[in-house]
């Protein structure tokens, strides 16, 4: 089935085009929010492949023939999903809840698995601020030298922002590592929290 080109759909929506190399590939957005669900994939790095608009399909609905091109699709462990990003004002409205029923059994059919996902799982929190401040570093070598650097150096394996901080600069480590190590998941931390109260394990 041929991609769909993508175009503006309205004055107010806008377009976007971002790149990963970990996937190899351009994606086409249309949407922050659809920007915000890729960059949490493209963190998270669990998925083996994501496309953007990989394919149009038609189906019925209340016996009318209807077109559908999602969003996303995401091979994950032997899975497929197929992605719908929607604001949760538009997902709950009635006529496309119907749509969603129907594309969740036309899918399942296929063996896919249908998704719709809303701000309220791609945004908890601070998480999306976050990650777009992690974004321009995801591509970029880890930092493995400087870890390294300070697990010999310290025996602590854990400490609040301000703390770590401290410690990078006893060690004479630059702040950017943590912007680096926490895009590599050299450091672990919830990431719905302001970055400055984020409490970081390593």
């Amino acid at each position: 089935m041929q991609q769909r080109e993508l175009v503006k759909q309205s004055p107010i929506r806008s377009s976007y085009l971002s790149y990963s190399a970990h996937y190899g590939r351009v994606y086409a957005l249309e949407s922050t929010l659809e920007l915000d669900y890729l960059n949490l994939i493209r963190f998270e790095k669990t998925a083996d492949s994501v496309e953007s608009q990989p394919f149009s399909i038609q189906f019925q609905l209340g016996g009318r023939p209807r077109r559908y091109t999602p969003d996303f699709l995401v091979h994950e462990r032997g899975v497929e999903y197929v992605d719908e990003v929607k604001t949760r004002s538009a997902a709950n409205k009635p006529e496309f809840r119907l749509k969603a029923e129907e594309l969740t059994r036309f899918f399942r059919n296929r063996g896919q698995i249908f998704r719709v996902l809303t701000e309220d799982d791609i945004r908890p929190g601070h998480r999306a601020q976050n990650l777009r401040f992690l974004t321009p570093v995801l591509d970029l070598p880890s930092p493995i030298d400087e870890f390294e650097t300070l697990l010999n150096a310290t025996d602590r394996r854990s400490g609040s922002m301000t703390e770590f901080r401290g410690l990078l600069d006893d060690l004479t480590i630059d702040h950017s590592f943590i912007r680096r190590a926490v895009a590599h998941h050299l450091l672990q931390c919830d990431l719905t929290k302001p970055w400055s109260q984020l409490d970081l394990t390593w």
